[in-house]
Order: C-alpha cells, then sequence, then structure tokens
C-alpha cells in the first residue's frame, strides 16, 4: 500500500459546471442526495432583504428594539476624600420620554469595584460604588450607557 503525500494549493471555488455524472465518487450517499449536491449552485450573497425573522432566530436585543430608541453614554467621574464608596448623581443631557436601562462599568480603578445604581428616571439615575475589599480611592471614572425612549 503506498501513501499520498498531502499538500497545500489554492482551489478554485468548485461550481455546478465542474461536476459531472461519475466525477465524484460519494458511494456512501443516497442516489437522490448525490443528485442536489451535483445540483448545488455557486452562491454569493451581499446586503440583507426586507423579510421579517423569526423570533426564535434573532437575539434578545433585537427583539425587544423600539422604534425610536436611543442612547446616551459617558463617563461619570467621582472624586474626594479617601473613601471605600461613593456615589454620583448623574443628570442625562435630553430627558428620556420613559425611564431608560443605566449600564455602569468601571473605567478606571481596579477589579473589587462594585458599582449599582438607585432606580433611574427620565432625567437622571445615581450612580453607587463600593470596593469590595475596603481599599480607599481618591477618583474613580465611571463609565454608563443609557438606553430607552
Amino acid at each position: 500500500m503506498t501513501y499520498l503525500k498531502f499538500q497545500t494549493l489554492p482551489k478554485s471555488v468548485t461550481t455546478e459546471e465542474d461536476m459531472g455524472t461519475g466525477q465524484v465518487a460519494l458511494r456512501h450517499l443516497a442516489p437522490t442526495l448525490f443528485l442536489e449536491l451535483q445540483q448545488v449552485k455557486l452562491h454569493k450573497h451581499t446586503g440583507s432583504d426586507s423579510r421579517t425573522l423569526a423570533a426564535e432566530s434573532t437575539p434578545e436585543m433585537v427583539r425587544s428594539y423600539t422604534p425610536g430608541e436611543r442612547e446616551e453614554h459617558g463617563v461619570a467621574p467621582w472624586s474626594g476624600g479617601a473613601s471605600t464608596s461613593g456615589s454620583v448623581v448623574l443628570t442625562f443631557a435630553t430627558p428620556f420620554l420613559i425611564a431608560p436601562n443605566v449600564y455602569i462599568t468601571v473605567q478606571s480603578g481596579n477589579a473589587n469595584i462594585i458599582v449599582g445604581t438607585d432606580t433611574p428616571t427620565t432625567t437622571g439615575v445615581t450612580i453607587y460604588w463600593q470596593d469590595a475589599i475596603s481599599a480607599t480611592h481618591t477618583s474613580l471614572n465611571l463609565a454608563w450607557l443609557a438606553k430607552g425612549r
């Protein structure tokens, strides 16, 4: 028995014109499935169409999108005397029609800082932070994102 040497070479795309009866021996496939493989055509897709996708095929953020939704984002700086916790009152540049969802993350400091908010209103929110290991800080930058209508 002899072994073939495998090589990596560039290969062009196989189209339906490249396949003819008996050119590919796939004996383990049913003849009807092999016929379907022979009829596959080269397909290229650009852009998208306007058909409605089934709800189960779209992520939650797409399903829950509401027309007229908008975002505001920024950085809320906190500074003060050495402290293990603090808060920042944030006022949105443009009031929302309904209270938005607000997401917070620590942009500076360390991984031991826990952040949270009170209940957002249409005009703003209070951001709270606390160091989980009681280390003290004199300044922090808290990145925020508000999404709503």
